[in-house]
């Protein structure tokens, strides 16, 4: 079998985001850079998005004031586990309707990843600072 002159790799969708943004189901794995503040980032419905639906959303530089939020669409949920760098610590955000990326704390490369089931969101994320990435229900 012939090998293509050209080579594939496993190229990530990348998207800058600077202003307020409603994420839309064909947005389906794609990173957004968090590249200024005091903005709000709503995810799709989680029943319309449906099961495996993901993105992740990474501090693109430091957050200096004020807050990124990312917020559920509707009454969705997101339950999410937050790893610190400060302490190696890990923080329940249950249920909450939002996180927020924290003005004045959270660092360029903070990030949570986010994904659904069709029902919930669920979110893995790591920050430096113990307050970088927290819940506001």
């Amino acid at each position: 079998m012939a090998k293509s002159g050209r080579y594939s790799a496993d190229r990530k969708k990348i998207e800058a985001l600077a202003a307020a943004k409603t994420v839309e189901v064909h947005d389906c794995g794609t990173i957004f850079m968090l590249t200024s503040n005091n903005y709000t980032v709503t995810l799709p419905d989680a029943a319309t998005a449906g099961k495996g639906w993901w993105c992740k959303l990474v501090a693109g530089a430091d957050i200096a004031t004020n807050d990124i939020i990312v917020t559920a669409a509707g009454s969705d949920t997101i339950e999410a586990v937050i790893v610190t760098g400060a302490d190696g610590a890990a923080t329940d955000q249950a249920g909450t309707g939002q996180l927020e990326f924290k003005g004045g704390s959270a660092k360029k490369g903070d990030q949570i990843e986010l994904f659904t089931d069709g029902t919930s969101w669920y979110g893995l994320g790591f920050c430096v600072q113990a307050d970088g990435i927290d819940a506001n229900a």
